[in-house]
């Protein structure tokens, strides 16, 4: 067995995804290697040595000497090469450490010359990812990063890249955005559009949304007027135009720093170009597959950021068509409404099961499912009344399922089925590459799910451990069966995938992803916007100009991110001694909000 070889083996347990692409990587031509005086393999890139060629271990240990973490921290290095700084800090530091490195090629060079088992114990590798994804996911609070810099020298865009998003970091942290969501006017993203507005506001930003959803009764019996399909599609295009029209409207009241528009949100061409005159960025989250809805090849070179939930073939056709704006950005959870919940006996009753599954009927749905219909098995969902075997399972006549009820049906369920939808596989598409909102929700709630292998799963999930997957109908049977037999197996399965979604995969995490991946390509922009905009505080300051007593009790307030009117009620709580007259005022107004509302 090679290096190579021993180090694949070892990896695949430490972070099986990061083994499976390293596998696929070439054997790297752009590299030589040369050797110390000590023998020690030494990696040169483009002649440019990434460490010493006379003392790789001992100048290693110097170049660490004033490096002084904080004991309890994460040690971060920007650089990997061949790993002799990252063994002087295992050496001297009981931390453990994060290496960050851009190069896959290096990092195969690096498992070819190098004996891993040094590093397994307390280094997680990060190769070749975006600076966004890694900071999103990470608690940069309990950083201490060392810099090696040979390798920054080597990789100087995607370093600097690392470093302007750390810098928009902070200057998010301690200012608010002004930020247009966009919804769609029906479909399965409509949830996430809703989502998204939620959580940017809890992050602290000023947000609004053109609630596109309202209009869809209206765009239906638009549609219903004439059955000749290129009237059909002339009304189609003169309703999407107003809607742009719309939405631009909303913006020249709201003066937005950024327009968000979901998978879709009726947007057209017209709209995105007004906002380019306005100079607002214009980003589109395109959560859907691009295989089933190739409207994308029409909009996406339109938009300043387009992002997806796809990444190689889509990248390529993308690629193909000269596009360079597009972004990998997975679904995610929502952890405020996707939680575990206590049923009551009822609730229990009617949501339990041991084996369920919530979603449409699509064609290979119907194929694999008469395979469990011996079993205990709850289907909810639409498109499954055609098909009379199906109607003794069938759940709530075959009608859309709430929100809230979904949430039940998830936890309620002993195995929750999760088979990504195709219209013509007979079961599982062994191509299926996105991860769809339904992993991350059931996750979320805390329940124990079997899904098909998706390409991107292992990128979210470790398999086995966080999340069970199945590659063929068979296999989805006598998996279901097997934990239907071992609950505890499945408790803890659940439970940690639960805890990698709180962790890495809530649409708090896309978000903050988002606009860093946006905002270190324009990190001028931002300080120019941040910097010149008063708060919503600061306003009610300079307006209360001539009360004086209420303008120093709520000048303590300025400055605060994410000032709320329950901030000053909460102030008030903790003082001590007799009311002032603003502290009566809001006391009065917190009375009055609740019952005008």
């Amino acid at each position: 067995m090679t290096r190579f070889e021993s180090n694949i083996k070892l990896l695949e347990g430490m972070d099986p995804h990061l083994a499976a692409r390293v596998k696929s990587e070439p054997v790297p031509e752009n590299f030589s290697i040369s050797y110390s005086i000590e023998n020690l393999p030494v990696p040169v890139l483009e002649n440019n040595s990434l460490h010493s060629t006379y003392y790789p271990e001992r100048d290693a240990a110097a170049s660490i000497r004033e490096f002084n973490p904080e004991p309890d921290s994460v040690i971060v290095v920007f650089g990997l090469g061949f790993g002799y700084h990252v063994r002087a800090l295992l050496d001297r530091f009981p931390n453990n450490i994060v290496v960050i490195e851009p190069r896959m090629s290096l990092f195969r060079a690096f498992l070819e010359h190098v004996d891993l088992k040094v590093f397994a114990n307390r280094v997680q590798f990060r190769v070749d990812e975006p600076a966004p994804k890694i900071l999103a996911r990470s608690d940069t609070g309990n950083w201490d990063v060392f810099i090696h810099a040979p390798s920054t020298f080597v990789s100087p865009d995607y370093f600097e890249k690392m470093n302007r998003c750390i810098r928009v970091m902070d200057v998010l942290e301690s200012h608010s955005l002004r930020i247009l969501v966009v919804n769609p006017v029906y479909g399965g993203s409509l949830p996430t559009a809703r989502f998204c507005k939620e959580t940017l506001i809890s992050m602290g930003h000023e947000v609004d949304s053109v609630d596109c959803d309202r209009f869809k009764d209206a765009y239906f019996e638009i549609q219903k007027i004439t059955e000749i399909k290129n009237n059909q599609r002339s009304l189609n295009h003169k309703f999407m135009q107003l809607m742009g029209d719309a939405v631009v409207a909303k913006a020249v009241d709201f003066k937005p720093d950024l327009v968000l528009a979901l998978a879709q949100a009726p947007m057209s061409p017209e709209a995105i170009s007004k906002f380019r005159e306005m100079k607002t960025p214009v980003a589109f989250w395109f959560v859907e597959d691009f295989n089933t809805l190739t409207y994308w090849k029409d909009v996406a070179g339109l938009y300043d950021y387009f992002f997806t939930i796809q990444q190689g073939e889509f990248f390529r056709k993308m690629k193909a068509q000269g596009l360079d704006n597009f972004y990998y950005l997975p679904q995610a959870a929502h952890p405020e409404t996707q939680y575990p919940v206590a049923l009551n006996e009822d609730e229990y009753k009617q949501f339990s099961a041991d084996l369920s599954f919530m979603g449409e009927g699509y064609y290979n749905r119907h194929k694999a499912f008469t395979r469990l219909l011996d079993q205990n098995f709850k289907i909810w969902g639409t498109g499954w009344n055609q098909d009379p075997v199906f109607w003794p399972h069938l759940q709530n006549n075959g009608e859309r399922v709430s929100s809230e009820d979904c949430v039940k049906i998830y936890n309620a369920g002993k195995v929750n089925l999760n088979l990504h939808s195709s219209t013509y596989h007979d079961g599982i598409n062994p191509n299926g590459d996105f991860v769809n909102p339904r992993t991350f929700e059931i996750a979320a709630c805390g329940g124990f799910q079997l899904v098909d292998e998706r390409s991107e799963l292992g990128d979210c999930f470790q398999i086995g451990e966080e999340m069970v997957t199945f590659s063929n109908l068979e296999e989805m049977r006598a998996k279901a069966l097997y934990y239907l037999e071992n609950p505890e197996e499945r408790r803890k399965v659940a439970e940690r995938g639960r805890q990698r979604v709180l962790r890495e995969h809530t649409i708090r995490h896309r978000m903050h992803e988002m606009l860093l991946h946006i905002y270190s390509e324009r990190e001028q922009e931002l300080e120019i916007r941040t910097s010149s905009r008063e708060s919503v505080l600061d306003r009610a300051l300079d307006q209360v100009a001539d009360d004086p007593e209420l303008r120093e009790f709520l000048e303590p307030f300025r400055g605060q991110k994410d000032f709320k009117f329950q901030s000053v009620i909460d102030r008030i709580s903790e003082d001590e001694g007799s009311f002032k007259d603003p502290e009566l005022l809001f006391l009065m107004v917190e009375q009055i909000i609740p019952k005008k509302s």
